[in-house]
Parts: C-alpha cells; sequence; structure tokens
C-alpha cells in the first residue's frame, strides 16, 4: 500500500507518525517537556541555535550521566550540576562566546581535568571542610597578580562561610625581587603576619627591594632575627619549589594562576569580575545542592 492509498486521515496520521520531533521517547514514545534555562528568554535567535546545539554536544557534568546535556535536563537525570551546566553555557554565549570558545570553557569548569594539590603549609584563611577552595599562585612583582588578588580576597570574604582560600608562591625569575619577597611573605607566614606581610608586598610592589622589605617587616613588628632566618632557610625553597612545581603540573603559563576545587579559572576566558564571583557561586550551588 503506498501513501496515495491511505484514507486522509490514515495519510495524516502517517505522516505525523513519521516526523521528526524532540519530544518524543523512542522507547515509549511519552511526551516530554523540553527543559531549558530560563536565561535562554534573553537570547537572540542566532545566540539560541548556538546554546541549543551546545547542549547537543555537550556531555552531562555527572560522570554516572553519560548523555547530552539536552537529554539530562529533558528527562530530569538525577544529576545536580545539570541545571548549573547549562546555564553556564547560556552565560558564556550572552557574554559573547563563539560556540567553540563556550565548548572549551565548559570542558574547563565542568570537564574530567581536576588537578589536586597539596595544602598543607600554605597560607590559607576558611574551614579546611568549606565545599569550595580558591587557590592562587602569585608574584609579588606581577601587576596582574596585584589587580587580581584583592578581587579573589574579596570573593573569598563575600563567602566565608563556604569558601577556603590558599595563597602558593610563584615568583617568575624575570621578576628582580620576586623570590626574595616570597621567601619574605614566607618568613612573615612563620610569624602570624602573612596576609599584612601579602598586602603590604603588593601596595609597595613598585619599590620592592631588600631595604623595602626590611622596612614592611619591622613595621609589622616582627622578629627580624627570625624573619632573616626563615627566609634563607631549606623549608622556605622546599615550600617554594613545591608550589612551582604544583602549578606547572597544573598548566600554569603566567601568573596570577587560579584553580577552584582543582579547576583552572583560566584567565583567558574569565573575566575576574564578574565570572569569579559567578563561578564560585555555582560551585557552592552544586555542592550544597541547592
Amino acid at each position: 500500500m503506498t501513501l496515495r492509498t491511505l484514507s486522509p486521515f490514515l495519510l495524516l496520521t502517517a505522516l505525523l507518525a513519521s516526523a521528526c520531533g524532540g519530544s518524543q521517547h523512542a522507547d515509549g514514545g511519552s511526551a516530554v517537556e523540553i527543559q531549558r534555562p530560563k536565561e535562554m528568554a534573553d537570547l537572540v535567535p542566532r545566540e539560541r541555535e548556538t546554546v541549543e546545539r551546545l547542549l547537543d554536544e555537550q556531555i552531562a557534568p555527572c560522570p554516572d550521566q553519560a548523555v547530552p546535556l539536552s537529554v539530562c535536563l529533558d528527562e530530569k537525570r538525577p544529576c545536580k550540576a545539570c541545571d548549573p551546566a547549562a546555564r553556564f553555557l547560556t552565560e558564556r554565549v550572552k557574554a559573547g562566546l563563539g560556540r567553540a570558545d563556550a565548548a572549551r570553557a565548559y570542558e574547563i569548569r565542568f570537564g574530567s581535568k581536576v588537578t589536586a594539590v597539596d595544602v598543607a603549609g600554605s597560607p590559607m584563611k576558611g574551614s579546611a571542610s568549606a565545599p569550595v577552595t580558591i587557590m592562587v599562585w602569585s608574584d609579588f612583582e606581577c601587576p596582574a597578580c596585584r589587580r587580581i588578588v584583592p578581587i579573589v580576597e574579596r570573593v573569598a570574604a563575600a563567602h566565608e562561610d563556604d569558601v577556603r582560600l590558599v595563597h602558593k608562591f610563584y615568583p617568575l625569575p624575570r621578576h628582580t625581587h620576586a623570590e626574595v619577597a616570597a621567601r619574605a611573605a614566607y618568613a612573615a607566614q612563620r610569624q602570624g603576619r602573612y596576609w599584612e606581610m601579602e598586602h603590604a608586598l603588593f601596595e609597595n610592589q613598585d619599590k620592592l627591594g631588600e631595604s623595602m622589605i626590611g622596612e614592611i617587616a619591622e613595621g609589622l613588628g616582627l622578629d627580624m632575627g627570625k624573619l632573616r632566618a626563615d627566609m634563607q632557610s631549606e623549608a622556605a625553597t622546599k615550600t617554594i619549589d613545591r608550589d612551582k612545581a604544583d602549578a606547572d603540573r597544573a598548566g600554569l603559563m603566567g601568573t596570577p594562576f587560579i584553580l577552584i576545587n582543582g579547576r583552572e579559572f583560566d584567565l583567558g576566558l574569565f573575566k575576574p569580575e564578574p565570572d569569579l564571583d559567578a563561578w564560585v557561586t555555582m560551585e557552592i550551588e552544586i555542592a550544597r545542592g541547592r
């Protein structure tokens, strides 16, 4: 029998049955309500098409749900990161990223690369049980570090119940006083004054040298004999070398270098403001299930 021999009603039924549609399950044919982030309502058609393609291409961020993100949403799979991940892609496209860059950002944010880093002995604020750990490697003569580190600290302070902030050393060879400044910060930490020393070193970045570092230390009321001994100690050398090796292993290409729960906050794809706070807020949401 051909379509020409079917009655008009049966012909319509056959055509509907053969039509391509995303609202039917293949196994039972039951209707599925398409779930999309409300933020997509603000997108222009071109952006909306890009997000839809990304949702179909990117795998859901839960290892036990190896399905496209669109399926995770539509079938309401038990993956609490699916909704945030879809919002993330929407916001990346809304921020102006093309499909390739948005996909790369998604891989960084939700992909499998997570770097574990030893924090023992590093300067830190916040509880070890906090759901979010921000690690930042900096060089005290790096202008970008001077601008970004205070932003990182403000974000951490804004979420003090949920964030642990860890600082790491990465003095760059081309910066003449970066190594001695890192050693001074390490030594100040040994006297419980790391954060005050860090702030003072960045504030006096253009005047750093042994004389200025000495003035800062004296102004903080540090034991100068102990400071000098700790600066020259093997422990200081091992700490700095460890921090640099960890950052190199994690993929550092320059300072500042930031990891959030082991994932790189790539400064080529994300802006410190407002993306850092948005990332941390979403990480807390996923961790807390809210």
